[in-house]
């Protein structure tokens, strides 16, 4: 597999895993069912906490992948930042 793709793959699951994340999390958000008329009793909570649990997870590996891809860029920036020209 190439390295563009590789890196294409990886941000793209980066950001599903991100969206499912924020997702989940707004639902779980304390008081943010009961705005809407709903008890908790209506939602999966369990599923939604295991998916909310599962796609940080995810997350986590994916940026730490993505980061890796990234290291010189990454290490450019820093040295840069603490550089005086």
């Amino acid at each position: 597999m190439k390295k563009r793709v590789f890196i294409r793959i990886t941000t793209v699951l980066l950001l599903m895993t991100t969206i499912v994340s924020v997702i989940t999390g707004i639902i779980k958000w304390p008081g943010f069912i009961s705005t809407f008329g709903l008890s908790y009793r209506h939602i999966p909570l369990a599923l939604i906490t295991d998916i909310h649990d599962w796609s940080g997870l995810c997350m986590i590996i994916f940026c730490s992948i993505h980061v890796f891809q990234f290291r010189r860029a990454v290490k450019r920036m820093i040295l840069k930042l603490f550089t005086t020209d």
